[in-house]
């Protein structure tokens, strides 16, 4: 007799693999024998100083202990969340603290969008290869579904790739597919590049042509740095900066953004959702936010930290600076290695291409992970991004040169192996 529903067993077959990376992290010292963890997005670099602001800035009052303000943030974190995003996306209108919600994290704030703008079997467009927990992000609770948008060899970046939009909403609405929303994440995950602000406006005039909503996904928007070789690539325009109403609706232009990659906290939980235009969608949000509570805690050390502008200024300063050292270093490394990769100037992964020089050159990724996992080190498989193309894996390369050496010089062994 089974002790769970189907839908228990549906979501126990869905726990995450990198649950067990986790558990067995590389230590030089402690667990030499460990995982090198290359694959989840997170950004080490900046832990020293992160850890010296918050045991310097911690301080709960009673009012920490209680439900506070209520469950979408406390007034101060959202007027300290305006300040900085006022400061730092240069909005066309002066964000105002009404304007937002906090959320325990960006996924809870991108569920949100789910819950309040769709319902279920309702479908969102996203452009491949996309974030891989886009999929259960929208799909596991809310019940929506991804429309994926192919582009072969076109640049997903250009107004080509638009046309992709158009075909693949056409070919949706004479199916009898309800299609409720474009989902854009820019800087993007897995390929770190940015939008050019005539991108974004091709794809607000799409949307107001087709009457869809457009979220933009901008937790990766401090994470731009400098690459000499992509000088002209564009860096990140918010979709807050421009003046939506000049082409499309701006009650159906929505923001997320969060602590989680820019300072280097994904522990903390803090995520916001930003709908300057449209109170009714963020009174939705308030009526689930039981369920998104942040930490009362995590709440009080954000908003000192979004508050402390000289903090703040030299923080991102200093972390664009060590990523482009990072990137660098490990952008050597598969050069020397015959690894191709695309370029990137945004975030902190390299998608890369494995599979091309692998020593068996007829390896399938599955394969190719196994290899990997045979040296102790993860690396997210493209096919987890809806990558085109068979080969490609995501590697993340925010973390000091000695986690960065150990990881690649893994990741060599792996793919020179012939067994």
């Amino acid at each position: 007799m089974e002790t769970t529903s189907a839908r228990g067993r549906a979501l126990a077959a869905q726990k995450p693999t990198f649950l067990d990376v986790l558990a067995d992290l590389w230590d030089p010292q402690s667990n030499p024998n460990g995982i090198v963890n290359l694959g989840l997005a997170e950004n080490t670099l900046m832990h020293a100083e992160m850890k010296e602001f918050a045991n310097a800035n911690i301080h709960i009052d009673g009012h920490a202990l209680t439900y506070g303000d209520g469950f979408s943030g406390s007034h101060r974190l959202k007027k300290a969340i305006s300040h900085f995003l006022n400061r730092y996306f240069s909005p066309w209108t002066a964000l105002r603290p009404s304007d937002l919600a906090i959320t325990s994290g960006v996924s809870n704030a991108l569920e949100c969008c789910a819950w309040a703008l769709a319902d279920a079997g309702d479908h969102i467009l996203v452009g491949r290869p996309y974030f891989n927990a886009f999929k259960t992000i929208f799909g596991s609770r809310p019940g929506i579904e991804l429309l994926e948008v192919s582009f072969g060899t076109i640049d997903p970046f250009s107004m080509a790739a638009i046309d992709e939009y158009e075909r693949a909403y056409a070919a949706a609405k004479s199916n009898g597919v309800r299609i409720k929303a474009v989902l854009l994440c820019s800087p993007h995950n897995p390929l770190g590049r940015c939008y050019s602000e005539d991108i974004l406006k091709e794809y607000m005039r799409f949307c107001s042509r087709n009457g869809l909503h457009l979220i933009s996904d901008e937790i990766y928007a401090m994470s731009v740095w400098r690459n000499p070789r992509m000088s002209d690539a564009p860096g990140f325009k918010s979709i807050l900066s421009m003046n939506v109403r000049e082409f499309m609706d701006p009650s159906m232009v929505h923001v997320v953004w969060g602590l989680s990659k820019d300072f280097g906290s994904t522990g903390l939980r803090i995520g916001c959702l930003i709908s300057p235009f449209n109170s009714v969608f963020l009174e939705a949000v308030e009526g689930i936010s039981l369920y998104n509570f942040p930490s009362s805690v995590a709440d009080q050390l954000a908003s000192r930290l979004l508050l402390a502008d000289g903090f703040t200024e030299q923080y991102i300063s200093t972390n664009q600076h060590r990523l482009a050292e990072s990137y660098e270093f490990a952008t050597d490394f598969l050069q020397s290695h015959s690894i191709p990769y695309k370029d990137c100037n945004a975030a902190f992964f390299i998608w890369m291409n494995l599979g091309a020089a692998m020593k068996d050159a007829t390896a399938t990724d599955k394969e190719i992970l196994a290899k990997l996992s045979g040296e102790r080190v993860y690396i997210a498989p493209g096919t987890a991004y809806a990558g085109e193309e068979a080969g490609w894996f995501r590697m993340v390369f925010g973390h000091p040169p000695h986690i960065l050496e150990e990881g690649l010089n893994r990741l060599v062994r792996a793919i020179q192996s012939k067994n």
